[in-house]
């Protein structure tokens, strides 16, 4: 046997003893239990409030993204999440799911959707101009109601 294997062999002999020592249980604990910890509340920050006025580029991202909504335009409803990377997906009431791409320009939103069972050949971006009063955001016929 090797001397570096022999003194390994007896590193682990050593550590094993230590173990077994340790795992030797005694009718008094060395330590009280710790006291459970309450739960800690969720930390949820609430959404930034909707702006109002005259709506730059930058202000309609920063209203959207990363921001669920329920929204309403005639004939259809549903809810849509606005996605920073410029994506966003809906889920239309009565047809279903869907997803798109979007962007913000001065005073307007732009969309297009892609190709769905019950939208075949998706849409071609339209822009609309967008507004807000501060507790929702109206862009062409279409209300957006965070969630």
């Amino acid at each position: 046997m090797s001397p570096a294997r022999g003194l390994a062999g007896m590193t682990l002999l050593a550590a094993g003893l230590a173990l077994g020592a340790c795992s030797h249980s005694s009718s008094t604990p060395d330590l009280a239990p710790a006291a459970p910890l309450a739960p800690a509340a969720p930390a949820v920050m609430a959404p930034a409030p909707l702006p109002t006025g005259p709506l730059s580029a930058p202000m309609i991202t920063n209203a959207l993204a990363e921001r669920k909504f329920t929204f309403a335009a005639p004939g259809r409803k549903g809810t849509v999440t606005y996605f920073r990377d410029g994506t966003f997906e809906y889920d239309e009431a009565g047809k279903g799911p869907g997803s798109g791409l979007w962007q913000a320009a001065q005073g307007k939103l732009c969309e297009a959707r892609n190709p769905t069972s019950f939208l075949p050949k998706g849409t071609p971006s339209t822009c609309a101009p967008i507004t807000s009063d501060g507790t929702r955001l109206t862009a062409g016929s279409m209300q957006l109601i965070p969630l």
